[in-house]
């Protein structure tokens, strides 16, 4: 592909996301999204001063050096400070020393460094990016419209967030008045994340929990306790290895205990949204092991919603559910 041929390509899809891009609440989203736009194993995100370029080992149609001068029209375009880039190889486990350290240097792809820390907008919500903390910057934007279910749904309720990352459907539901959030990851370092994305919010961290447990785990101990919620937000990844102890987790063979957790901690008429990016994991799949997880409750699902504006044309992207237990 020629950098003419590149450049058309990235300027329609800017175009097809005009709505987004005028909004004076939001300065987080997709603005090219690989194979759906026209080109295959390269991403580009938007996040306040800063873009972000994913280049995907095995399915890049375009070289990093032929994507740069879009990227620098980009830039000037949205008035952004910094380009970083993020090379997303097959196994990262495999991930050489040298690989790894290119993913947290200050020093941009493009542009001049900015802080470790900067924050974005979305709706009525902000949230703390590190867009050179790794693969990862702290905000999964293809659930921004999800967050807003939560948001609208969360009022008086009580809400527990598994897999919770960095606590941005925990805001949501704080946001929407949420009695109670509870937020739940393996990761002290990301709820500690989390809570400073409460603080950001002006919601005050102490008046909700956060516990750094495994899902299962956590489901164990508030069984024991008798403790319901209304809303159970699950998130899982597809697949992610954990240090101590040491173990792998593999979204394909834990979904059925996950779902089955989650609805024993439901009270009657509570709500699960469960969320994958497992682009091998179908609709028919998912109900068959919701209704399964139900047990003899009534399970009923309520939303099946689409993709967002900035992902759209990649159907097997993400899947979410929203389903009732009764």
């Amino acid at each position: 592909m020629d950098r003419g041929d590149l450049q058309s390509r990235i300027d329609a899809a800017v175009n097809r996301r005009r709505p987004l891009i005028e909004r004076s609440d939001l300065d987080a989203y997709r603005l090219f999204h690989g194979e759906s736009d026209g080109v295959s194993g390269m991403v580009i995100e938007r996040l306040g001063p800063v873009l972000i370029v994913q280049f995907h080992e095995g399915r890049l149609s375009v070289s990093p050096d032929d994507a740069r001068p879009a990227v620098e029209r980009l830039m000037h375009t949205f008035g952004v400070k910094a380009a970083y880039a993020k090379y997303f190889v097959r196994d990262r486990s495999e991930l050489t020393p040298a690989q790894a350290a290119e993913h947290t240097r200050s020093a941009p792809w493009l542009g001049a460094t900015v802080e470790p820390r900067i924050t974005v907008r979305e709706q009525s919500a902000s949230f703390i990016i590190r867009p050179y903390d790794g693969f990862s910057y702290g905000l999964f934007l293809e659930h921004r419209d999800n967050r807003e279910r939560i948001r609208k749904l969360a009022g008086g309720r009580r809400v527990l967030n598994l897999f919770c990352y960095t606590c941005g459907f925990s805001i949501a539901a704080a946001q929407g008045g949420a009695s109670e959030v509870c937020s739940v990851d393996l990761s002290k370092r990301y709820l500690d994340w989390g809570r400073a994305n409460f603080e950001l919010n002006r919601l005050d961290p102490g008046a909700h929990r956060f516990y750094c447990s495994d899902t299962l785990d956590y489901f164990r101990r508030v069984e024991r306790q008798g403790r319901l919620f209304d809303i159970v937000i699950l998130d899982p990844p597809t697949f992610a290895r954990m240090r101590r102890p040491a173990r792998t987790f593999v979204l394909e063979k834990q979904l059925g205990a996950l779902l089955t957790g989650a609805a024993r901690v439901l009270d009657k008429g509570g709500v699960l949204l469960f969320a994958t990016n497992n682009r091998a994991m179908n609709g028919g799949r998912i109900d068959r092991e919701l209704h399964r997880a139900a047990g003899g409750r009534k399970c009923r699902i309520i939303e099946r919603p689409g993709l967002q504006l900035d992902f759209a044309g990649d159907p097997h992207y993400s899947h979410t559910v929203l389903a009732r237990f009764d």
